[in-house]
């Protein structure tokens, strides 16, 4: 059953409906007593029932209730209504990074403001030990006086917590993922530059660097695929600025920057940042897509990165040539649900090990055994293990 406008909730009562995540859905409410308008988050109603999400909701609280910056979106309270836990944050007016992208034109300069004041974030967050894991246009919240907020920590983790990871279900993060965590590695402040990265590329260009048909073909080209130059699809971008951002996308997480700082530091030292991109704006994105298929600019593009390392090529697609005999169950196996439970705790990477695995045996008890090895915490490789239908 869904909130209503008007509804109750604790102290606080329903204004409207602010948007939805792959954890669960923001409300507006007004404290009755204070008269203060907040956002409240609650589980969504099909994930409510699930003790995993009701547990990383739980520890998106208490990640946090850690965390005191002005460029993440604070947590005031959090509390149980109905069994069900409640987090009420700071209400951030204004708009996602995605939703202003299609709403105007941004200038190099606020592009570079905007990219700032998400390493400022993150630079506090990692000094505590938070990885963020999910930075994406639609979790960075921009004010209307130009305050970047970041939004989202409900995947983000303590390095001294377990792991859980994101869902499988918020298929648009694919697109910022780093390639040590598309080859099943454990995510470090360095992914969360990764991520940086290609959102400010995605700002600057108006197209994502690394694309693909599908979420495989995706996954694999953020690991084998070196992305085009962003100043060779918009030359008003200095070139220091594309440097710093190819820098974060390096494949191997030890070539790109040490730290947020590191990365905010370059984006301030660029040269031309400041006296040339303050009032340029960056082409409409069908300019800039026109621009990128224009045959000149592949060989700009060999020249303006030919000092980048060779694409990693760690994950390899599963061999075409050893796929299961049809006649060994395979297809009549409930890969579905094992997608299902294993993206609890991997994300949207177990669909891809699932394929893997299931090309190599048509046994749901060693596939089942063999997901499980893919799981860092033993504690979750028992849960998902104990998540099979029997």
């Amino acid at each position: 059953m869904g909130i209503e406008p008007g509804q109750r909730i604790g102290d606080y009562q329903v204004v409207g409906r602010l948007g939805a995540g792959g954890l669960g859905v923001v409300y507006e409410v007004e404290h009755l007593i204070a008269g203060r308008r907040e956002a409240m988050k609650l589980l969504s109603p099909d994930q409510s029932g699930a003790a995993q999400m009701a547990e990383r909701f739980r520890r998106e609280v208490q990640t946090l209730a850690s965390l005191n910056h002005v460029n993440i979106a604070a947590l005031h309270t959090a509390f149980y209504c109905d069994g069900q836990l409640a987090m009420v944050m700071e209400l951030v007016r204004g708009q996602t990074l995605s939703d202003l992208r299609q709403a105007r034109p941004i200038s190099i300069a606020e592009a570079l403001d905007i990219g700032r004041q998400i390493l400022q974030a993150l630079i506090y967050a990692h000094r505590l030990g938070v990885v963020h894991r999910d930075i994406k246009p639609s979790n960075v919240m921009i004010s209307p006086d130009g305050v970047v907020k970041l939004l989202d920590f409900g995947i983000a983790f303590k390095e001294q917590s377990t792991h859980l990871t994101q869902t499988g279900y918020i298929l648009g993060s694919l697109s910022y993922m780093p390639p040590e965590l598309v080859n099943g590695g454990v995510a470090t402040p360095r992914s969360d530059l990764y991520s940086v990265g290609v959102t400010l590329y995605e700002t600057l260009t108006g197209t994502l660097p690394i694309t693909g048909a599908t979420n495989y073909e995706i996954l694999m080209n953020h690991v084998n695929q070196v992305p085009v130059a962003p100043h060779t699809l918009a030359p008003q971008i200095p070139v220091a600025v594309s440097n710093a951002i190819l820098r974060a996308l390096e494949k191997d997480p030890a070539r790109r920057f040490a730290s947020a700082a590191e990365f905010l530091q370059a984006l301030k030292l660029a040269p031309e940042a400041h006296a040339y991109a303050e009032t340029a704006t960056i082409q409409p994105p069908e300019q800039m897509r026109a621009a990128a298929q224009r045959p000149g600019n592949a060989v700009e593009h060999r020249q303006n990165t030919a000092h980048l390392p060779p694409a990693a090529n760690s994950l390899k697609p599963p061999d075409e040539t050893h796929k299961p005999n049809t006649g060994s169950g395979f297809e009549s196996l409930p890969l579905e649900e094992l997608y299902r439970n294993l993206a609890v705790y991997i994300g949207p990477v177990a669909k891809f090990v699932v394929r893997k695995l299931a090309a190599r045996s048509a046994d749901l008890d060693v596939l089942y055994n063999e997901a499980a090895k893919e799981i860092a915490s033993a504690a979750d490789r028992a849960a998902f293990l104990k998540s099979r239908s029997r």
